[in-house]
C-alpha cells in the first residue's frame, strides 16, 4: 500500500498521520495511525488473515475495534475506498432527527 495514498485520504478528512508501517514481505500487511483533535484511530491491514480493521484508541495504547472487513477480494484501490468511507463517516456523523412536531401538555 502506498503511504502517500493513505496520507492523502487522512488529510482530506482532517486527520494527521502519526505513524505508518508497511510490511510488504509479511503478506502485504500495513498499519496507519491517525489523529484529529484528541481522538486517535488506527487502520490495519492484516494480509496474512485478510482483514482490514478500524480501531479507536480508548486508553493509552489500548484500541477498540470499530469495524472489520475481509480484504482478500479487495484491490489496493478498493481498500483505499473502504478506508475513506470509514473516515468520511467520522467527518460527517449520521444525522440525528429532532422532533419538531407540536406537543400537547
Amino acid at each position: 500500500m502506498k503511504q502517500a495514498d493513505l496520507s492523502d485520504i487522512a488529510t482530506r478528512h482532517g486527520f494527521a498521520v502519526t505513524a505508518f508501517s508497511d510490511h510488504p514481505d509479511f503478506f502485504s500487511s500495513w498499519s496507519l495511525s491517525i489523529k484529529r483533535h484528541d481522538q486517535t484511530f488506527m487502520i490495519e491491514h492484516d494480509g496474512r488473515n485478510n482483514w482490514l480493521s478500524f480501531y479507536k484508541e480508548n486508553g493509552v495504547g489500548k484500541f477498540l475495534e470499530i469495524d472489520k472487513a475481509m480484504s482478500h477480494p479487495m484491490t489496493n484501490h478498493e481498500m483505499l475506498k473502504h478506508c475513506e468511507s470509514w473516515l468520511s463517516g467520522l467527518t460527517h456523523p449520521p444525522l440525528q432527527l429532532i422532533d419538531l412536531s407540536p406537543h400537547t401538555q
